[in-house]
């Protein structure tokens, strides 16, 4: 195996702030490296570094892109849509695969991401210098654990229910088959900014996926510091 051609990890000069993402779609690239519990995903982004069409991800062909860049394997978000209003965002080198500029994000431990893609609602950890903010104004879409954290939505995919949209999200929970026992969906009207800064708590941050492929962000996981407030 030959080794791999990019050195994922921040970079202080790669500081990306971009407004009015709320229903602006991105496409991401995960890219493993190694096998077992040691493979790591280094995770790409397109946010902020080009723009974005359906045809994108198309673009992308994971197996040879892995054999170009030394890795196990590679595998391209589809259909992905921000929920969030503004970001913010310590990124990494940035890389042209196959035409699509994107830059690094994060990291997971692969094993993890495979099991977040086969087991709604099971949390996982990403590290990732990120500052979602999402207005005062806006709504938000929240599980919420019975006596534990509430997750917010940070994006939702078109991959699994195509007839998703940034204004019919208030409809999900209907669609949410396998919710755990006591959880609940709601949408909520923010009186003030709700901000999510994982530089806060150590660049870490707790996420789960609905049965939609919906992903959230927890607010008040354990001793995670990266929310403002609790909505």
């Amino acid at each position: 195996m030959q080794e791999f051609k990019l050195r994922p990890g921040p970079d202080l000069f790669n500081r990306i702030h971009v407004k009015d993402q709320r229903g602006q779609a991105f496409c991401g690239c995960a890219v493993i490296i190694g096998s077992g519990r040691n493979a790591r995903s280094q995770m790409h982004a397109t946010t902020g570094i080009s723009e974005v069409t359906a045809d994108t991800p198309n673009m992308i062909d994971p197996e040879r892109l892995a054999v170009e860049l030394g890795a196990d394997m590679c595998a391209v978000n589809r259909g992905r849509v921000w929920t969030i209003d503004e970001i913010e965002l310590v990124g990494g080198y940035i890389a042209d695969f196959h035409g699509v500029r994107m830059t690094w994000v994060g990291e997971m431990v692969a094993e993890d991401l495979f099991l977040q893609f086969q087991n709604p609602y099971l949390p996982s950890l990403i590290k990732r210098y990120t500052k979602w903010t999402f207005h005062a104004g806006k709504t938000v879409q929240i599980l919420r654990e019975p006596g534990g954290p509430v997750w917010v939505m940070q994006e939702y995919t078109t991959a699994t229910d195509p007839t998703l949209t940034i204004d019919n999200l208030h409809e999900v929970g209907s669609k949410l088959k396998n919710l755990p026992e006591g959880w609940t969906f709601e949408t909520k009207l923010l009186d003030k900014d709700l901000v999510l800064d994982t530089m806060a708590c150590d660049a870490w941050a707790s996420i789960i996926r609905d049965d939609l492929g919906c992903t959230y962000q927890a607010c008040g996981y354990g001793h995670d510091t990266s929310a403002n407030y609790i909505p």
